[in-house]
């Protein structure tokens, strides 16, 4: 399944520690973005995981117990089977699509610099989808989304339904939060 499918289902993203993960894959969310946990646990519950018919994508640069060097994407393409990752980091983003994984790439807007420098990482990595934070300024996704092709998945700081509208009507294709009472919106 490619990141366009995942998120035409539902444009919510379920961002979510290891302990909620149940609650997560519960939701009406289209995905699951596993932010914490440590390893060894996700490997105890793979057979849960690989039963759910909801994408999990682990933020790689949060998990404990996993190194951002290539063995780590195989084991996890092997034996932990997520749909894919998010980081921040592009030997990771690279590693894990030689896995057949998808990949999210986690931007940080915070001036005029560091969205140029995002755009041209986007344009080298080639990630699956693109995750812009804050969440809470909405204003420059339709500016980013002039420099990029991938959905756009706003995130960070977005605790509210109007929030959600608000980075929705801005033309972010998602938004990934972690307030387990709005996983169940619908878009």
């Amino acid at each position: 399944m490619d990141m366009k499918t995942i998120l035409q289902q539902n444009r919510i993203i379920a961002a979510t520690e290891q302990d909620n993960l149940s609650l997560a894959l519960d939701s009406q969310a289209s995905a699951v973005l596993l932010m914490y946990g440590k390893l060894i646990n996700l490997v105890e519950e793979v057979s849960r995981v690989d039963q759910q018919n909801k994408p999990i994508f682990l933020h790689a640069d949060l998990i404990k117990g996993l190194s951002t060097d290539k063995e780590a994407f195989r084991f996890l393409a092997k034996y932990v089977k997520p749909s894919g990752i998010v980081t921040t980091k592009s030997p990771v983003i690279r590693a894990a699509k030689k896995e057949g994984m998808l990949t999210i790439q986690r931007i940080f807007l915070i001036d005029t610099a560091s969205f140029l420098t995002a755009i041209q990482n986007v344009k080298d990595n080639e990630p699956d989808a693109i995750e812009v934070m804050p969440g809470i300024a909405p204003s420059i996704i339709q500016e980013f989304k002039k420099h990029v092709d991938q959905p756009i998945i706003s995130a960070g700081l977005i605790w509210s339904k109007d929030q959600v509208h608000a980075a929705i009507q801005a033309g972010a294709d998602a938004v990934s939060l972690s307030k387990p009472e709005l996983w169940n919106m619908q878009f």
